[in-house]
């Protein structure tokens, strides 16, 4: 009687069977959002973002309508004043930049100053300037308003590699806290296993059953496994505090997860669905973030070659522009005037445009080189990815296989023991091994989701995982 119900005990608290989880327990999504809503880095990195799109409000500033106004008076041999108010619009199609507004010159104006002088009621004048040749297709305000553009998206490129970051990172503590939980837990199971048979051991013993050494041995494998287990508390608590980084309140305080939320490790599926390692790669390549922002920056830099080299053109411009007098004064000044004309100039050495656009194409050069050496890092990260989940999912078989057989190792010698054909140091070193392959199973299973996690990071799918409010 005493036999069997050491074999039901051993049965029912086997150490390769943890208690199961919360329903409530905290999931990987519980702690991407928080890591998503409260990281500071995070926040820092946000920042950015804002800063990219200052730049692009400023350099749309290039375009505003701008009033170009002024108040002019003369005493002396020539009396007069002078009033003007223009306004002036830069457009970005072909550079174009046209003008209007209204100006009066009242009094007496020497004969080199004519023009300054309008009939009584003022001059309304209006035009455009038009290039032909430099600054055409871009200049100065466009070039600023594109990279300025292409800046925004860098940011938020920036950002999602950050977050890309912090997201592998905290799942990696994730798992290890969750590998910590199920470690103590085989070690409580392992301790309430000699704990609730050192009262049988003892009825035997007094009963003359069993030699007292047996109940001996046992008290001192109930000393042991407390040890272990004191050792297992702790690293859940070091890993709980490790994963408070990631998790937080709201307000962003770190949190500690409570022992209650732990996830139970289930084993992956016997046959994995297979991963096309090109596929893999391709996907890679167009979606991780540090490849974008090196394609962007180099976006940037063409964007300055081209302005560079619309520097070497010369200046070549078509001007027009109409105005009319209103009221009475000279009769020079009566009715309206067309004026249009041409202008150039063109520096003859241009040494200045020629070595600007020698840099911007060496800078275009030089991160081409780095895109390929990235592009390169990401086809080597994703294969080792790979070739880590493949040799986890391997040794993870193997361990499956081991605590099974672990398990009906320690069966037979309890069952043995029961019939007095062996020892309680057998039946401990059967439980010890049982334990140390679930203990096994339990690194492997984190490592199995670690190696998934570095994979999606790999691929840049892990940023999707966050759910959306």
């Amino acid at each position: 009687m005493i036999g069997r119900a050491l074999l039901v005990i051993g049965l029912a608290a086997s150490c390769g069977l943890p208690k199961p989880a919360s329903a409530q327990a905290l999931s990987p999504g519980d702690v991407l959002d928080s890591v998503e809503r409260s990281m500071p880095l995070l926040e820092r990195v946000r920042r950015d973002v804002v800063v990219a799109q200052g730049a692009l409000r400023e350099a749309r500033g290039g375009f505003d309508l701008t009033l170009n106004s002024s108040s002019k008076t003369v005493r002396g041999f020539y009396d007069n004043d002078r009033v003007s108010a223009i306004l002036e619009q830069p457009l970005a199609p072909f550079g174009l930049t046209t003008y209007g507004g209204y100006r009066t010159g009242r009094g007496v104006f020497a004969p080199y100053d004519g023009r300054a002088q309008t009939l009584s009621q003022g001059e309304l004048t209006a035009g455009f300037e038009l290039p032909l040749m430099r600054h055409r297709a871009i200049d100065a305000r466009r070039a600023d308003r594109e990279i300025a553009d292409l800046g925004t998206i860098l940011a938020d490129r920036s950002l999602d590699k950050a977050r890309l970051s912090f997201f592998k990172d905290a799942l990696k503590e994730y798992w290890d806290w969750a590998a910590a939980g199920r470690e103590r837990a085989i070690a409580e199971a392992l301790l309430n296993l000699a704990e609730t048979r050192d009262q049988q051991l003892a009825d035997s013993v007094a009963l003359g059953q069993i030699a007292p050494v047996e109940r001996t041995d046992n008290r001192r494998a109930i000393l042991q496994r407390r040890s272990a287990l004191v050792t297992a508390e702790r690293r859940l608590q070091m890993k709980a505090i490790d994963l408070s980084l990631f998790y937080r309140l709201p307000s962003g305080e770190p949190v500690r997860p409570a022992p209650q939320l732990l996830p139970t490790l289930s084993r992956p599926p016997e046959t994995p669905p297979p991963l096309d390692e090109e596929a893999v790669v391709s996907l890679a390549l167009a979606n991780r973030p540090e490849l974008q922002s090196l394609r962007l920056k180099r976006s940037q830099q063409e964007v300055q070659v081209r302005l560079a080299e619309n520097a070497t053109l010369p200046v070549f411009g078509f001007f027009a522009e109409g105005s009319h007098d209103y009221g009475t004064g000279a009769r020079t000044r009566v009715g309206s005037a067309v004026e249009t004309g041409f202008t150039f100039s063109f520096p003859l050495q241009n040494r200045q445009a020629s070595g600007k656009r020698l840099q911007a194409r060496a800078k275009v050069s030089g991160l081409t080189e780095e895109l390929r050496w990235a592009e390169d890092q990401v086809r080597a990260e994703v294969q080792d990815a790979l070739s880590a989940l493949r040799a986890v999912e391997a040794a993870l078989a193997v361990i499956v296989d081991e605590v099974s057989v672990t398990q009906e190792l320690e069966r037979l010698e309890r069952d043995r023991f029961t019939l007095g054909d062996s020892t309680q140091f057998l039946v401990n070193l059967r439980e010890l091994a049982t334990a140390e392959a679930s203990l096994r199973e339990a690194r492997a299973l984190a490592d199995y989701q670690k190696a998934l996690v570095a994979l999606e990071a790999a691929t840049g799918q892990l940023l999707h995982r966050v759910r959306k409010p």
